[in-house]
């Protein structure tokens, strides 16, 4: 995945405000200030909009925000650690690391594979541990 994370799409213990709406808009304003998509707002509005068919919360921690986006120039994975959590709809409470998960239009494969690799990745216990203990963005990745 290292191709489609990068330090630079990491955010840790900074606030991006207190519902999923805030983070989710501050994540896709990182994908875009990065250079990985034209426009934060229709970034926001697809994954917004994914959000309100199923919400993308997961048991654990872990919210996975994920959209096809016509404004995405190439997969993104965004990834905020967050102080504290917000809800994202899991039945156990709010999420401390959320993912965003940004696919250009018509690249479901691609959007499958991040999605899947990424599903793989957080059931293991090492991996989940890495992420709430790095210091630096690039420990992250």
């Amino acid at each position: 995945m290292s191709d489609i994370i990068t330090p630079e799409l990491v955010t840790l213990d900074v606030p991006l405000g207190t519902d999923k709406q805030s983070v989710i808009r501050a994540l896709a304003e990182r994908v875009v200030a990065q250079g990985r998509a034209t426009s934060a707002q229709e970034l926001f509005d697809d994954a917004w909009a994914r959000e309100q068919k199923d919400e993308t919360g997961l048991p654990g921690g872990i919210g996975i925000p994920h959209a096809r986006s016509a404004s995405v120039t190439e997969p993104t994975l965004a990834f905020a650690r967050l102080t504290p959590g917000v809800d994202f709809g899991a039945p156990d409470g709010p999420a401390d690391i959320v993912f965003l998960i940004a696919a250009p239009s018509g690249a479901d494969e691609a959007h499958l594979s991040v999605l899947s690799q990424l599903a793989r990745s957080l059931m293991k216990n090492d991996f989940m541990s890495g992420l709430r203990a790095a210091q630096a963005p690039e420990d992250a990745v």
